[in-house]
């Protein structure tokens, strides 16, 4: 990753710690919808494309989703995983088809091939089993290893 992406990442994973916070304070008054886009394994990836050459296209999904949606929306990417903080939008399927369609388009630059999976939590998350004090990054690996019970919506789009 660039230096400038691991700048975005560290604004994203900043602005998620100060929403997790402020959401634990007013859970009643802020909500927002936080996105994850995994395209498949890096093992899958890097036996298709070359570690470098995989990287170089999640790298353009990263710039790819960042222009498509809104300026008050913040892409991060995380291995292979995306992750988007959208301020309060519902999690239905106008959401969930919009994130589709983008990664679709995204996906032309060699990585329809591979298996994407979509997965929509609004936030704060009820009934979560984590520390009050969790990170940033401690959150994301909950939502990621928790995201068939946790996930509002789902979507597995299958290689073409």
């Amino acid at each position: 990753m660039s230096q400038k992406d691991m700048e975005l990442r560290e604004k994203f994973l900043f602005t998620l710690e100060w929403l997790l916070a402020v959401t634990k304070r007013y859970t009643a008054n802020l909500q927002f919808g936080l996105v994850q886009i995994n395209f498949a394994d890096p093992a899958k990836l890097g036996d298709l494309f070359g570690a470098q050459e995989a990287n170089h296209k999640l790298d353009d999904i990263l710039h790819c989703l960042s222009k498509a949606f809104r300026k008050t929306d913040l892409v991060a990417r995380d291995g292979v995983d995306f992750w988007i903080i959208v301020p309060y939008a519902s999690t239905d399927e106008k959401l969930v088809d919009r994130v589709r369609y983008i990664i679709d388009i995204a996906s032309q630059i060699g990585l329809e091939i591979v298996e994407r999976d979509i997965s929509l939590f609004p936030l704060p998350l009820a009934g979560h089993n984590l520390d009050d004090d969790c990170s940033a990054v401690e959150f994301l690996a909950y939502l990621k290893n928790n995201h068939d019970t946790l996930a509002s919506h789902e979507r597995s789009m299958a290689p073409q």
